[in-house]
């Protein structure tokens, strides 16, 4: 194994070319959609997803069968409900930058978070106005970044419901499941964290227990000890003295050749939000050009497994026009894929492609 094979079986086992039969079962294998910008979480799974609009999203949340929470890294996620008690599990107990926060701000954290959680379930719908008003003078130092808002997520309060183009709407967790807030603390899964991690190397491996410490913003004693309780059902490689893991007898080497494709990922798509190293799929050239300051990652141009640029793009009523930066000259054949692939995703975001640039 070498790391053009470690790079092809991740595209693809993150759903690039072979595609998931659903969204949730997408979520599902990639413990959720990564989505503080929800058109960005959309698109990444319109890309893994076959024949995904729009439409058939809303519905999908209109049942709540995907909803949005605060998980790993303390990022908003589109995740199935069911996933909500594992991150209740294994990020409640932990201390977020949110507490301490608060108590610069003079605040009682424990208290307001009482509040929040009878205001929710006072009403199905909780709007942030709402929220802002119940928090008071300091409402918006409270909720920047998501603020106490994590917390609430995070002990399985509330959630964000999901809509576009931002986040207005909150809910209680009785109008999910009704399971109250002492049922999920009595049922807290001891072994939440071993199976945590088995799903991540099953999903993102071959990866190393750096990438899983990446995209799981945990510090390694948290994990270590859930690792050596899998440890047996691993199998292991090394590459320039790194080691990879992944599930005993669940490597497919089909997925060892790339699948031609074009594909215009967006924004903090799951392939990148992933990995501590990013040399695996990136020219360190271009490394700075993708992964930006403050976490920001640019949406990119991906051919047949390759990233060949990043792409932006600007709507005007009902035109939408991209710009691709490509790192290099892009052949005519490409580009009329890309041009192909633009018009889907023109498509999906309910737009008319007006036309590509490069630059």
């Amino acid at each position: 194994m070498d790391l053009d094979g470690v790079k092809n079986i991740r595209i693809a086992n993150s759903g690039l070319g072979n595609s998931f039969e659903s969204v949730v079962d997408c979520a599902v294998n990639l413990i959720g959609i990564q989505a503080q910008y929800q058109q960005f979480g959309e698109i990444s799974l319109f890309h893994r997803v076959d024949g995904l609009t729009r439409d058939a999203l809303d519905q999908i949340y209109a049942r709540n069968e995907i909803i949005k929470l605060w998980g790993q890294r303390t990022t908003v996620h589109l995740y199935v409900p069911e996933d909500w008690k594992s991150l209740h599990a294994i990020y409640s107990l932990r201390r977020t930058w949110v507490r301490k926060h608060c108590e610069e701000l003079g605040v009682n954290l424990d208290e307001l978070l009482e509040r929040i959680d009878r205001l929710g379930r006072s009403k199905q719908f909780v709007t942030k106005e709402e929220l802002a008003i119940l928090m008071g003078e300091q409402a918006q130092k409270l909720m920047t970044w998501g603020g106490v808002l994590i917390e609430a997520s995070l002990l399985g309060q509330i959630y964000a419901v999901p809509e576009r183009p931002n986040t207005r709407v909150y809910a209680h967790r009785k109008w999910v499941d009704g399971i109250s807030l002492d049922s999920l603390w009595d049922s807290v899964d001891e072994h939440a964290m071993d199976r945590f991690l088995f799903r991540y190397l099953a999903c993102y491996g071959p990866a190393t227990l750096a990438d899983f410490k990446h995209w799981s913003g945990l510090p390694n004693y948290t994990f270590l000890e859930a690792f050596r309780r899998i440890e047996d059902g691993l199998e292991r490689f090394d590459i320039g003295g790194k080691s990879y893991y992944y599930p005993e007898g669940e490597l497919d080497s089909s997925k060892l050749n790339v699948i031609p494709q074009v594909k215009l990922l967006g924004k903090f798509d799951p392939l990148f939000v992933s990995f501590a190293d990013k040399c695996w799929f990136a020219d360190a050239k271009y490394e700075r050009e993708i992964w930006r300051t403050a976490g920001h990652i640019e949406a990119v141009v991906m051919i047949d497994g390759e990233i060949r640029g990043t792409w932006r793009y600007v709507i005007k009523g009902e035109a939408i026009r991209f710009t691709c930066y490509a790192f290099g000259r892009i052949s005519v054949d490409d580009r009329k894929r890309i041009v192909g692939e633009a018009e889907r995703l023109s498509m999906f975001l309910g737009k008319q492609l007006q036309g590509i640039v490069y630059e």
